[in-house]
């Protein structure tokens, strides 16, 4: 059920990696084929890999609360190889079901950009070609394709095909 509360965002630290976690196993369970990582993988992560993940600057994850209930995240990592330190990576945006609908997904990706201009010149983004929510959300943030990986992700021996994108940020 959600309740009238006006969500705010914020940058996750390693205080919030329980519900971190907690939403990110759900939105992995319930979305697989949305995420190159699998349910199954994350929920080995022990709580303290989860919480240094939260805390690895200047990589960031950001969250959206309703009456202090984490409904939504996207997370931004940097390329550590010298050559590539210029590209970041948005990731894993997710809103629980009950808050979509609420602008949630583009704010949170919209933080993301925010932050990253601060940080690398171009930002990277997947999107499942046949997702037309998330690649109606991108592509209207500025978002450009430039590639396609056909059988990118198997999920349950069900074949799907992925959109690359950059958003030029300099």
């Amino acid at each position: 059920m959600v309740r009238a509360a006006t969500p705010f965002i914020r940058i996750l630290d390693g205080a919030d990696a329980e519900a971190f976690h907690a939403l990110r196993l759900h939105g992995l369970r319930s979305a697989p084929e949305a995420f190159g990582s699998s349910y199954e993988e994350e929920r080995e992560l022990g709580i303290e890999d989860v919480r240094r993940r939260l805390d690895d600057q200047p990589n960031a994850v950001f969250g959206a609360f309703a009456d202090d209930v984490l409904v939504g995240i996207a997370g931004f990592a940097m390329n550590t190889k010298s050559k590539q330190r210029h590209k970041g990576l948005l990731w894993g945006v997710f809103v629980d079901k009950d808050w979509r609908g609420h602008n949630l997904g583009k704010r949170l990706t919209e933080a993301v950009i925010d932050y990253a201009r601060g940080h690398v010149d171009t930002l990277h983004a997947t999107v499942m070609a046949t997702n037309i929510s998330a690649r109606a959300l991108y592509l209207g943030l500025g978002f450009t394709v430039f590639g396609f990986e056909k059988d990118a992700l198997r999920v349950n021996d069900q074949s799907y095909d992925d959109e690359l994108l950059r958003l030029d940020l300099r």
